[in-house]
């Protein structure tokens, strides 16, 4: 049973007891416009709290009386006391039509859970995860209105924040909402000429800094061309400081008897507008109204029997996918927010195994990337091992598979193999398990397709993954496997109320099992692209039901009878090589990817006579493999002709089912496509287009002397080593 206390309602008959109460203060935020703002009038509000209070008992003190008696009646309220108002629906599950009723909803029926944890260090004391209840955030978000509305946020402002995962990201977006205002989300990793044209574009009024160098730098860089900006927080800074946000919500805490009114939105009010991380060209923002969202996280909801199978109140995840992309936003924040879960902010992708071990998640929200590096290290752990302890490990994962197996209905594990699976997983698959904190029941996965090899090898180890699919631009989630209803290799079936076709080359629904454009229609669609009706234009035509906005993803796939949809590539990422055969480059970089030896790939061959590939090296495994100690450098390596073959070698074996034509003939090194060398979106996604302007001088010489690595890398091999070291 979920109980929660009445302490927010005494704290709204708080609030209506200073219902005339004014206060007046000096806004100290640096370019702000006049130097002082005019507070307003706090007009107490209760905040569609689950109890809902006669409104024809105006007078404070009634409304005291009021929850006096439901304190002495009951300390606690029930699931049927939430059901009653509105808050639960029959199924015990939170009801909500828009992002503010969900937070609002969420903060009263789980207030003593955790909600978000901060790592914290204190001298004398071991590092670990300070949190948030529900009530605590609850709290925040009330004061953090009226920071924005005293900011001068008005009803469709938009309200810009550039800062990772933290609680006051999620405490801005729900303030946002509650006043009827978009939030506009940007990444850190962010150029300033990124964060200049989103806020010129979206005409932000308020702009939220995560660090005091994020504030300097749009300061110096992105104030002096946003004329629409009126005020700049900065998260970080220290209480006190003029413009640090922190220093706004403790005036707020001092005036807690008044807050600013709610303008509750509608479920057809913008709530996001999320440009594109864009792979190419500029970035478009995607406008997304509540109503999107909100069918997502109710969505997933009807992909199984018993909801609770995917997410429950005492789940936890690690959140480190960025809230600023849907993905992470939609499926971890207000998912599990619905849900009462708690979420551990991580630290970032470099400190991500210690913060499993801290966190020790149950489930965890992830890109292929980082179960393929999980999936690469036991591999590579396994051909570095005696005799012994390989066999073993092999034997472990084999047995894994059959339990597996036997598990969707195969043939059971006979008496001796379920001895020998016990011995081996407290051995082996455990302690496979305790790199993801030891806790994890499962994980889901997308932002790309993942190796049905990872998916089964996770299976294996003892936990299933359910690989979803979908763009921003449908909030995300188009399909998802689920546990009443899984597919590994496929992307799953499309959730509650989307419907999914497939557009053959001559514009009409395709067979099924015929290749062609993944479209889809359904209350996921955004709105359009913010300010860009030709874009919207593009990719919305009308759906075969006549009425509906089909939305054209760019993505290659197949539809079974069934209904499971495999994306096979990009549309706009195929090309055609001078011999006139076609190319599509996803699925020979997935499976060279496989590759223990290879962690990213990109493959060319646009009106070329064949394909190439620009690898980059894991140079650990390669120096495991054939024993070379770290005195030997990087230039070295690459020059090495064992090496050369080592990489010849594994890219045939990985090409095996590949057409022959599909398999490059030359490829060269090149460094890690990261983030600051803006080969990657924050989303971890390659920016193709980026990777092969910086290496059109390879690509070229690949295509110019078949020597590839001795020649083409003469220059590159220095290069190489200075961006790895």
């Amino acid at each position: 049973m979920n109980l929660f206390k009445p302490q927010q309602i005494q704290n709204i008959t708080r609030r209506c007891a200073c219902r005339n109460y004014r206060h007046i203060s000096t806004l100290h935020t640096r370019y702000l416009r006049n130097s002082n703002s005019r507070f307003h009038r706090a007009h107490a509000s209760i905040l569609e709290s689950s109890i809902t209070l006669d409104k024809s008992t105006s007078r404070p003190r009634q409304r005291q009386n009021l929850v006096s008696q439901a304190s002495k009646s009951n300390a606690y309220w029930t699931e049927a006391n939430l059901r009653d108002n509105g808050v639960f629906d029959d199924r015990n599950l939170l009801r909500f039509e828009t992002l503010h009723e969900l937070q609002v909803h969420a903060s009263t029926a789980f207030p003593e859970n955790k909600l978000f944890g901060t790592h914290t260090e204190r001298e004398g004391s071991d590092p670990t995860f300070q949190w948030m209840t529900y009530r605590e955030y609850g709290e925040q978000v009330e004061r953090c209105r009226s920071v924005l509305k005293d900011l001068g946020v008005e009803e469709f402002s938009k309200v810009g924040i550039i800062a990772n995962n933290c609680w006051e990201w999620a405490t801005i977006a729900a303030a946002a909402y509650s006043l009827n205002a978009t939030l506009v989300p940007m990444y850190e990793a962010q150029l300033p000429s990124d964060w200049t044209y989103i806020t010129n574009d979206a005409g932000c009024s308020v702009l939220f800094c995560a660090t005091q160098e994020i504030y300097d730098r749009t300061i110096a860089e992105v104030i002096p061309q946003t004329p629409s900006v009126r005020a700049t927080l900065c998260l970080k800074a220290d209480a006190g400081e003029p413009h640090a946000f922190q220093t706004y919500m403790e005036a707020a805490a001092d005036h807690e008897g008044c807050t600013a009114d709610v303008i509750k939105p509608s479920p057809d009010d913008l709530a996001n507008l999320i440009y594109t991380s864009g792979t190419t060209g500029k970035p478009k923002g995607v406008e997304l109204v509540h109503s999107n969202t909100v069918s997502n996280v109710t969505g997933v909801r009807e992909m199984t029997e018993d909801v609770h199978d995917f997410i429950r109140q005492s789940d936890r995840s690690l959140a480190f996918l960025p809230w600023a992309h849907s993905y992470g936003q939609t499926c971890e924040l207000w998912v599990g927010m619905a849900h009462g879960v708690s979420m551990g902010i991580c630290r970032g992708v470099p400190l991500i195994l210690e913060d499993l071990q801290l966190v020790k998640p149950t489930v965890l929200f992830a890109v292929p990337t980082l179960h393929k590096k999980i999936y690469d290290g036991v591999h590579n752990l396994i051909e570095s091992a005696s005799p012994v302890q390989k066999s073993l490990m092999k034997k472990a994962l084999a047995l894994g598979r059959r339990n597996v197996e036997e598990k969707n209905g195969g043939v059971a594990l006979s008496f001796l193999e379920k001895i020998q699976y016990r011995a081996l997983d407290e051995i082996i698959l455990s302690k496979i398990r305790a790199r993801f904190g030891g806790n994890l029941r499962h994980g889901f996965v997308a932002g790309a397709v993942c190796p049905s090899e990872v998916i089964n090898f996770m299976d294996n180890v003892g936990i299933p993954i359910y690989e979803g699919y979908g763009l921003t631009e449908t909030s995300p989630i188009i399909t998802i496997n689920s546990p009443d209803d899984r597919n590994p290799g496929f992307v799953g079936k499309s959730i509650k109320g989307v419907n999914v076709i497939i557009i053959s080359e001559d514009g009409s629904p395709a067979r099924p099992g015929v290749e062609g454009e993944i479209c889809c229609y359904g209350p996921n669609i955004m709105r359009g692209y913010y300010n860009n009706a030709a874009a919207t234009e593009e990719v919305i035509s009308l759906a075969p039901d006549g009425k509906s906005r089909l939305f054209h993803t760019g993505d290659l796939g197949r539809m079974t009878v069934e209904g499971w949809v495999k994306v096979t590539g990009r549309l706009k990422e195929q090309y055609k090589l001078d011999n006139g055969k076609y190319v599509c480059p996803t699925p020979i970089e997935e499976a060279i990817g496989m590759s223990r030896f290879i962690t990213q790939i990109v493959l060319c061959g646009a009106n070329r006579p064949f394909n190439t590939a620009l690898i980059a090296p894991d140079f650990e495994a390669i120096r495991s493999e054939l024993r070379i100690d770290q005195s030997v450098s990087i230039d070295e390596l690459v020059c090495d002709t064992r090496v050369q073959a080592l990489i010849d070698t594994d890219i045939v074996k990985k090409c095996s089912g590949l057409k022959k034509y599909e398999i490059p003939r030359e490829w060269a090194f090149v460094a890690p496509f990261t983030a600051s060398n803006n080969m990657l979106t924050p989303k971890m996604s390659i920016r193709r287009h980026i990777v092969v302007k910086e290496y059109e001088d390879v690509i070229a010489q690949m295509y110019g002397n078949d020597n590839t690595i001795v020649n083409n890398m003469n220059g590159e091999a220095s290069r190489l080593e200075n961006r790895v070291a």
